[in-house]
Protein backbone atom coordinates (compact mmCIF):
# COMPACT_ATOMS: atom_id res chain seq x y z
CA UNK A 1 0.00 0.00 0.00
CA UNK A 2 1.33 3.43 -0.94
CA UNK A 3 1.52 5.78 2.04
CA UNK A 4 1.42 9.57 1.90
CA UNK A 5 5.10 9.65 2.89
CA UNK A 6 6.14 7.39 0.02
CA UNK A 7 3.92 9.43 -2.29
CA UNK A 8 5.70 12.61 -1.21
CA UNK A 9 9.07 11.04 -1.96
CA UNK A 10 7.89 9.91 -5.40
CA UNK A 11 6.46 13.36 -6.09
CA UNK A 12 9.90 14.85 -5.59
CA UNK A 13 11.22 12.74 -8.45
CA UNK A 14 8.29 13.67 -10.68
CA UNK A 15 8.78 17.36 -9.90
CA UNK A 16 12.47 17.06 -10.67
CA UNK A 17 11.73 15.60 -14.09
CA UNK A 18 9.22 18.35 -14.77
CA UNK A 19 11.78 20.90 -13.60
CA UNK A 20 14.35 19.60 -16.07
CA UNK A 21 11.83 19.94 -18.88
CA UNK A 22 11.06 23.50 -17.79
CA UNK A 23 14.71 24.53 -17.59
CA UNK A 24 15.43 23.10 -21.04
CA UNK A 25 12.93 25.62 -22.44
CA UNK A 26 14.03 28.38 -20.03
CA UNK A 27 17.51 28.30 -21.50
CA UNK A 28 16.19 29.09 -24.98
CA UNK A 29 15.56 32.52 -26.45
CA UNK A 30 12.16 31.43 -27.78
CA UNK A 31 10.02 29.76 -25.09
CA UNK A 32 7.05 29.24 -27.42
CA UNK A 33 4.86 31.84 -25.73
CA UNK A 34 1.15 31.71 -26.60
CA UNK A 35 -2.01 33.19 -25.11
CA UNK A 36 -4.85 30.97 -23.89
CA UNK A 37 -8.55 31.69 -24.23
CA UNK A 38 -8.61 33.38 -20.83
CA UNK A 39 -5.74 35.69 -21.87
CA UNK A 40 -3.26 33.94 -19.58
CA UNK A 41 0.14 32.98 -21.03
CA UNK A 42 1.31 29.46 -21.75
CA UNK A 43 4.70 28.32 -22.99
CA UNK A 44 6.27 25.12 -24.26
CA UNK A 45 7.65 24.67 -20.73
CA UNK A 46 4.12 24.55 -19.25
CA UNK A 47 3.13 21.84 -21.69
CA UNK A 48 6.35 19.83 -21.35
CA UNK A 49 6.07 19.86 -17.54
CA UNK A 50 2.43 18.81 -17.80
CA UNK A 51 3.39 15.79 -19.88
CA UNK A 52 6.08 14.76 -17.39
CA UNK A 53 3.73 15.03 -14.44
CA UNK A 54 0.88 13.21 -16.17
CA UNK A 55 3.12 10.31 -17.11
CA UNK A 56 4.66 10.15 -13.65
CA UNK A 57 1.38 10.24 -11.74
CA UNK A 58 -0.30 7.77 -14.08
CA UNK A 59 2.50 5.29 -13.44
CA UNK A 60 2.47 5.99 -9.69
CA UNK A 61 -1.27 6.00 -9.01
CA UNK A 62 -3.25 4.96 -12.09
CA UNK A 63 -6.43 4.79 -10.04
CA UNK A 64 -6.37 8.46 -8.96
CA UNK A 65 -7.76 11.02 -11.45
CA UNK A 66 -5.82 14.17 -12.26
CA UNK A 67 -6.81 17.77 -12.88
CA UNK A 68 -4.16 20.06 -14.34
CA UNK A 69 -4.14 23.68 -15.42
CA UNK A 70 -2.91 22.58 -18.84
CA UNK A 71 -5.52 19.86 -19.38
CA UNK A 72 -9.09 19.92 -20.59
CA UNK A 73 -11.31 20.70 -17.62
CA UNK A 74 -13.20 17.61 -16.50
CA UNK A 75 -16.96 18.33 -16.57
CA UNK A 76 -18.46 19.11 -13.18
CA UNK A 77 -20.90 16.14 -13.11
CA UNK A 78 -17.91 13.79 -13.37
CA UNK A 79 -15.53 15.81 -11.23
CA UNK A 80 -18.06 16.29 -8.41
CA UNK A 81 -17.95 12.56 -7.73
CA UNK A 82 -14.20 12.55 -7.15
CA UNK A 83 -13.24 11.82 -3.55
CA UNK A 84 -9.49 11.81 -4.18
CA UNK A 85 -7.58 13.40 -7.04
CA UNK A 86 -4.35 15.08 -8.05
CA UNK A 87 -4.48 18.84 -8.55
CA UNK A 88 -1.54 20.12 -10.59
CA UNK A 89 -0.04 23.38 -11.77
CA UNK A 90 2.83 22.24 -14.00
CA UNK A 91 4.37 25.72 -14.10
CA UNK A 92 3.06 28.13 -11.49
CA UNK A 93 4.22 31.63 -12.35
CA UNK A 94 4.32 31.52 -16.13
CA UNK A 95 4.63 35.31 -16.27
CA UNK A 96 7.65 35.08 -13.97
CA UNK A 97 9.07 32.42 -16.27
CA UNK A 98 8.60 34.64 -19.33
CA UNK A 99 10.14 37.63 -17.52
CA UNK A 100 13.00 35.42 -16.25
CA UNK A 101 12.70 36.32 -12.58
CA UNK A 102 13.42 32.65 -11.63
CA UNK A 103 10.37 32.74 -9.30
CA UNK A 104 8.30 29.93 -10.76
CA UNK A 105 7.45 26.50 -9.40
CA UNK A 106 6.02 23.06 -10.09
CA UNK A 107 2.99 22.38 -7.86
CA UNK A 108 1.40 19.00 -7.15
CA UNK A 109 -1.30 18.43 -4.53
CA UNK A 110 -3.36 15.45 -3.44
CA UNK A 111 -6.91 16.48 -2.57
CA UNK A 112 -9.26 14.30 -0.56
CA UNK A 113 -12.90 15.23 0.04
CA UNK A 114 -12.16 18.87 -0.70
CA UNK A 115 -9.09 19.06 1.57
CA UNK A 116 -5.53 19.37 0.28
CA UNK A 117 -3.81 16.63 2.28
CA UNK A 118 -0.39 16.50 0.58
CA UNK A 119 1.61 19.05 -1.37
CA UNK A 120 4.97 19.32 -3.09
CA UNK A 121 6.34 22.53 -4.60
CA UNK A 122 9.60 22.61 -6.54
CA UNK A 123 11.51 25.70 -7.64
CA UNK A 124 13.64 24.40 -10.54
CA UNK A 125 16.13 27.27 -10.82
CA UNK A 126 17.25 26.99 -7.19
CA UNK A 127 16.61 23.26 -6.85
CA UNK A 128 14.48 23.81 -3.73
CA UNK A 129 11.64 21.53 -2.66
CA UNK A 130 8.86 22.25 -0.21
CA UNK A 131 6.69 19.37 0.94
CA UNK A 132 4.11 18.83 3.61
CA UNK A 133 0.88 17.11 4.42
CA UNK A 134 -1.66 16.04 6.95
CA UNK A 135 -0.36 12.50 7.32
CA UNK A 136 3.41 12.82 6.86
CA UNK A 137 4.28 14.46 10.17
CA UNK A 138 4.95 18.04 9.13
CA UNK A 139 6.45 20.17 6.38
CA UNK A 140 10.01 20.45 5.06
CA UNK A 141 12.25 22.51 2.83
CA UNK A 142 15.09 20.78 1.03
CA UNK A 143 17.66 21.71 -1.57
CA UNK A 144 18.69 19.08 -4.10
CA UNK A 145 21.86 18.07 -2.25
CA UNK A 146 21.09 18.85 1.39
CA UNK A 147 19.17 17.29 4.23
CA UNK A 148 15.54 18.42 4.69
CA UNK A 149 14.79 21.13 7.25
CA UNK A 150 11.46 21.00 9.05
CA UNK A 151 9.31 24.08 8.66
CA UNK A 152 7.36 25.84 11.39
CA UNK A 153 5.38 29.03 11.07
CA UNK A 154 6.19 31.73 13.59
CA UNK A 155 4.28 33.71 16.18
CA UNK A 156 2.87 36.80 14.52
CA UNK A 157 4.96 39.97 14.33
CA UNK A 158 7.82 39.17 16.69
CA UNK A 159 9.45 42.34 18.00
CA UNK A 160 6.40 44.28 16.83
CA UNK A 161 7.27 44.05 13.14
CA UNK A 162 4.76 42.40 10.83
CA UNK A 163 6.12 40.89 7.63
CA UNK A 164 3.70 40.73 4.71
CA UNK A 165 4.24 38.88 1.43
CA UNK A 166 2.63 40.32 -1.67
CA UNK A 167 2.55 39.40 -5.32
CA UNK A 168 5.29 40.77 -7.51
CA UNK A 169 2.54 41.40 -10.06
CA UNK A 170 -0.14 42.96 -7.86
CA UNK A 171 1.75 44.32 -4.87
CA UNK A 172 0.49 46.07 -1.77
CA UNK A 173 -1.66 48.46 -3.79
CA UNK A 174 -4.33 45.72 -3.86
CA UNK A 175 -4.62 45.71 -0.05
CA UNK A 176 -4.28 49.33 1.15
CA UNK A 177 -6.91 49.00 3.89
CA UNK A 178 -5.29 45.84 5.21
CA UNK A 179 -1.90 47.52 5.28
CA UNK A 180 -3.35 50.38 7.30
CA UNK A 181 -4.84 47.94 9.80
CA UNK A 182 -1.56 46.07 10.12
CA UNK A 183 0.34 49.31 10.73
CA UNK A 184 -2.20 50.45 13.32
CA UNK A 185 -2.01 47.11 15.14
CA UNK A 186 1.70 46.35 14.93
CA UNK A 187 3.30 49.72 14.28
CA UNK A 188 5.78 48.57 11.67
CA UNK A 189 5.15 46.53 8.52
CA UNK A 190 7.76 45.10 6.19
CA UNK A 191 6.73 44.01 2.69
CA UNK A 192 8.31 41.17 0.71
CA UNK A 193 7.47 40.67 -2.97
CA UNK A 194 7.67 37.28 -4.64
CA UNK A 195 6.18 35.32 -7.51
CA UNK A 196 4.12 32.15 -7.77
CA UNK A 197 3.39 29.97 -4.73
CA UNK A 198 6.70 30.97 -3.17
CA UNK A 199 4.81 33.67 -1.22
CA UNK A 200 2.91 31.01 0.71
CA UNK A 201 6.13 29.07 1.23
CA UNK A 202 7.60 32.14 2.98
CA UNK A 203 4.77 31.86 5.50
CA UNK A 204 5.44 28.14 5.98
CA UNK A 205 9.13 28.90 6.56
CA UNK A 206 8.32 31.41 9.29
CA UNK A 207 9.83 34.28 7.31
CA UNK A 208 6.61 36.27 6.90
CA UNK A 209 3.39 36.47 8.88
CA UNK A 210 0.76 36.73 6.19
CA UNK A 211 0.23 36.58 2.45
CA UNK A 212 -3.15 38.18 1.65
CA UNK A 213 -4.36 37.63 -1.90
CA UNK A 214 -7.08 39.81 -3.37
CA UNK A 215 -7.75 38.93 -6.98
CA UNK A 216 -8.36 35.93 -9.22
CA UNK A 217 -6.52 32.66 -8.68
CA UNK A 218 -7.42 29.08 -9.51
CA UNK A 219 -7.53 26.03 -7.29
CA UNK A 220 -4.33 24.58 -8.75
CA UNK A 221 -2.52 27.77 -7.70
CA UNK A 222 -3.08 27.17 -3.98
CA UNK A 223 -3.66 23.50 -3.19
CA UNK A 224 -0.04 22.34 -2.84
CA UNK A 225 0.92 25.41 -0.84
CA UNK A 226 -2.04 24.98 1.48
CA UNK A 227 -1.03 21.44 2.40
CA UNK A 228 2.49 22.66 3.18
CA UNK A 229 1.41 25.73 5.15
CA UNK A 230 -1.08 23.80 7.25
CA UNK A 231 1.48 21.06 7.98
CA UNK A 232 3.86 23.81 9.17
CA UNK A 233 1.24 25.18 11.56
CA UNK A 234 -0.43 27.91 9.49
CA UNK A 235 -3.76 28.32 7.75
CA UNK A 236 -5.15 29.31 4.35
CA UNK A 237 -8.40 31.17 4.98
CA UNK A 238 -11.27 32.18 2.71
CA UNK A 239 -13.17 35.48 3.12
CA UNK A 240 -15.19 33.98 5.99
CA UNK A 241 -11.95 32.89 7.68
CA UNK A 242 -12.71 29.25 7.01
CA UNK A 243 -10.14 26.89 5.46
CA UNK A 244 -10.00 27.08 1.66
CA UNK A 245 -11.60 24.01 0.10
CA UNK A 246 -11.44 22.38 -3.33
CA UNK A 247 -13.74 20.83 -5.92
CA UNK A 248 -16.87 22.17 -4.24
CA UNK A 249 -18.35 23.88 -7.30
CA UNK A 250 -18.23 23.93 -11.06
CA UNK A 251 -15.92 26.94 -11.22
CA UNK A 252 -12.27 26.35 -10.40
CA UNK A 253 -11.67 29.94 -9.33
CA UNK A 254 -10.72 30.61 -5.72
CA UNK A 255 -12.26 33.33 -3.62
CA UNK A 256 -9.96 35.94 -2.08
CA UNK A 257 -7.83 34.29 0.59
CA UNK A 258 -5.17 34.90 3.22
CA UNK A 259 -2.26 32.65 4.11
CA UNK A 260 -1.46 33.17 7.80
CA UNK A 261 1.27 31.71 9.92
CA UNK A 262 -0.12 32.18 13.43
CA UNK A 263 -3.69 30.87 13.85
CA UNK A 264 -3.92 32.30 17.39
CA UNK A 265 -4.06 35.90 16.14
CA UNK A 266 -7.43 37.65 16.12
CA UNK A 267 -7.55 37.66 12.34
CA UNK A 268 -11.27 38.46 12.37
CA UNK A 269 -10.54 42.03 13.48
CA UNK A 270 -7.70 42.41 11.01
CA UNK A 271 -9.12 40.79 7.89
CA UNK A 272 -12.90 41.24 7.97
Amino acid sequence: MITELSLAQSLREICQQAGKAILAVYERDDVGLQTKADDSPVTEADLAADRCIREGLKALTPEIPLLSEESDIVPWPERSAWQRYWLVDPLDGTREFVDRTDEFTVNIALVENGVSILGVIYAPVNGVYYMGGRDIGGAWRQCDKTEPVQLTTRSCAPEGIMNVAVSRRHGENTIPQLMQRFEHRFGEVHVTTAGSSLKACLVAEGLVDIYPRRGPTSEWDTAAAQAIVEAAGGRVLDPELKPLRYNRKESLLNPDFSVVGDPSVDWENLLL
